[in-house]
């Protein structure tokens, strides 16, 4: 892993916008050669992190992601600031939309279409990708989707549980503005295109809609899901 100094990290950030912040401070930069500098800070003597950084798994799950199919980013190097106290990821900007800014305008559903297949792939494969919501999902040029945000993501050897499925619709109906996206869109129609493609066994499958008719968080999939 390169070694950067206080300097030299400013350097690199030289001109770059904050793409996102958090309650420490700026955790996402676009330089102005467009490249992305995803920050990780520490947070502890002892964690996890100390001994296997954020910075590599991010780029370890890009890798591992891309193994299996699945377009992500490309990370050119990982690098530590220790007098900063934090790891960081360069990668170059990858260019799209998200589906939550795609989803906002009614008419513009392809996305949503699309996204059950690509969901039922990647639970199908093993991939728990803990973070996920609408604006976590790039729809490039191409059409094609690719995950941006992926350092909490998990990789199984066997299709993921059915409560790991269960965290992630319910991760991404959190966000008020996913949770209308997909409400216009239609949650049958969500769902039902989900259970039928995710290659479950007709068990698990009845599990996972008797999980998400339930729900107390979101008591309106009760009658939504009660066809299916």
């Amino acid at each position: 892993m390169e070694k950067l100094s206080r300097l030299q990290f400013e350097q690199l950030i030289k001109g770059a916008r904050v793409l996102a912040s958090g309650s420490r401070g700026p955790q996402v930069y676009l330089t102005v050669d467009n490249k992305v500098v995803k920050l990780f800070r520490q947070k502890g003597l002892l964690t996890s992190n100390r001994l296997w950084p954020y910075a590599l798994r991010f780029r370890r799950n890009a890798e591992r992601l891309k193994a299996l199919g699945f377009h992500s980013v490309t990370v050119e190097k990982v690098a530590q600031c220790h007098a900063l106290n934090l790891h960081l990821a360069v990668y170059p900007l990858l260019p799209g939309q998200t589906i939550r800014e795609l989803a906002i305008a009614p008419r513009t559903n392809r996305a949503l279409e699309r996204l059950p297949a690509y969901l039922c792939a990647l639970h199908h494969k093993g991939v728990y990708y803990k973070a996920l919501h609408l604006g976590q999902i790039l729809v490039q040029a191409d059409g094609s989707f690719a995950l941006i945000d992926i350092h909490s993501s998990k990789f199984r050897a066997t299709p993921i549980s059915v409560n790991n499925r269960i965290s992630n619709f319910f991760n991404t109906l959190r966000y008020a503005e996913d949770h209308a996206s997909l409400t216009r869109y239609g949650l049958t129609r969500f769902f039902g295109d989900y259970l039928q493609g995710c290659q479950l066994g007709e068990k698990h499958k009845a599990k996972l809609l008797s999980k998400l008719r339930n729900s107390r968080s979101f008591p309106e999939l009760k009658q939504a899901l009660g066809d299916l």
